[in-house]
């Protein structure tokens, strides 16, 4: 954005300042929680593979038969196994601008000497390398959520009025969770299914604390009994829904009680988690970390993918310098029989 930075002038028309500053960047609240599971190293395909075994028990006999033994239409007598992918799909950042543009801004950083052999100073790389990753990381945390292969038109997913539309903009590499969720719900193969269905606990919109508090309760009461005792087990909400709620809460508390404070990120005992990325009358219950157990996973060609950034002057005649990351991501549910969500996204019909 054009806005990204701000500049201090003073009486000495900035000559002594040495530092830039920024506005605050959104950043990747998903990382910062630790909610994904990062696998790396994929360069083309990695599968998430699910065994389940069906009921294996039975009349006792002297010798069991096949009849017996037979496998039923619920996978019964035999391991069925099942898998998910992830398919990383390459996509850039990408940067170019002038150092001069900033000269005055670092007195440090003007060298002596014949402009042609200027170089970036490793102190305004440092500056503006902080200010691009910020961005990029905001663009990841966004896209993990409402991405959507093909861009907002072939996402097939009618938003909630004056909310984020899924695949919207530069959200167009790789599938998010919402579309994940919305295509596997509505799905009848059973390749699509695989791992189960997400449970759809409701498509309101919540626009107050009550109706968060009703999605809370239901979430909990459709949750899979099995799941329930997970220690990653968390509630996943937006701001603005955890804001309503939060209110919500403090003006049903006794009067004088302490409102001033921010009630706890808690219900059920399980931890509700506030982050920038998720869209607008969306929650999710699930089992979210940084293990292997995670539900939400994350597949990138390197372990460094997202880190990797080449610096260089455009080209030999040009006082222009460049950034560039080269990238290549996927997100993915594990286990979808294993996810309850509310949301007001639905699928077009």
């Amino acid at each position: 954005m054009a806005d990204t930075v701000s500049f201090l002038q003073n009486g000495y028309a900035g000559e002594v300042l040495e530092d830039l500053l920024t506005y605050t960047a959104q950043g990747n609240d998903t990382y910062k929680e630790g909610l994904i599971h990062i696998k790396s190293g994929i360069q083309h395909k990695y599968t998430l593979p699910l065994i389940k075994l069906g009921d294996v028990i039975q009349d006792n006999v002297p010798t069991p038969t096949s009849m017996s033994g037979s496998k039923g239409a619920n996978g019964e007598n035999e391991y069925r196994l099942t898998e998910r992918n992830l398919i990383p799909q390459e996509f850039m950042v990408y940067l170019e601008f002038n150092p001069r543009d900033y000269e005055k801004y670092w007195k440090f950083a003007q060298p002596d000497g014949n402009l042609v052999f200027r170089e970036l100073d490793p102190k305004v790389q440092a500056v503006m390398l902080r200010l691009l990753m910020d961005k990029k990381n905001e663009y990841i945390g966004n896209a993990i959520w409402t991405a959507c292969k093909g861009g907002e038109a072939a996402s097939g997913i009618t938003a909630p009025t004056d909310s984020v539309k899924i695949g919207h903009g530069k959200e167009k590499y790789f599938d998010g969770f919402v579309k994940r969720v919305i295509d596997n719900a509505n799905a009848t193969d059973l390749e699509s299914v695989a791992g189960g269905q997400v449970i759809i606990s409701g498509n309101t919109e919540l626009t107050n604390g009550a109706a968060v508090e009703q999605a809370l309760y239901t979430m909990w009461k459709k949750s899979p009994k099995q799941i329930r005792k997970k220690s990653s087990l968390c509630f996943v909400i937006g701001w603005d829904a955890w804001d309503a709620y939060d209110q919500y809460i403090s003006d049903k508390q006794v009067k004088y009680s302490e409102n001033t404070e921010v009630n706890r990120y808690r219900f059920k005992g399980k931890r509700i988690i506030p982050i920038v990325g998720i869209p607008e009358h969306t929650i999710v219950l699930g089992e979210f970390s940084t293990g292997m157990d995670s539900n939400l996973w994350m597949g990138v060609d390197y372990a460094n993918d997202t880190e990797i950034l080449k610096i260089d002057r455009l080209q030999s005649n040009s006082e222009l310098f460049f950034f560039q990351m080269r990238m290549k991501m996927d997100v993915n549910i594990v286990r979808p029989a294993e996810v309850v969500v509310h949301t007001a996204y639905t699928k077009t019909p």
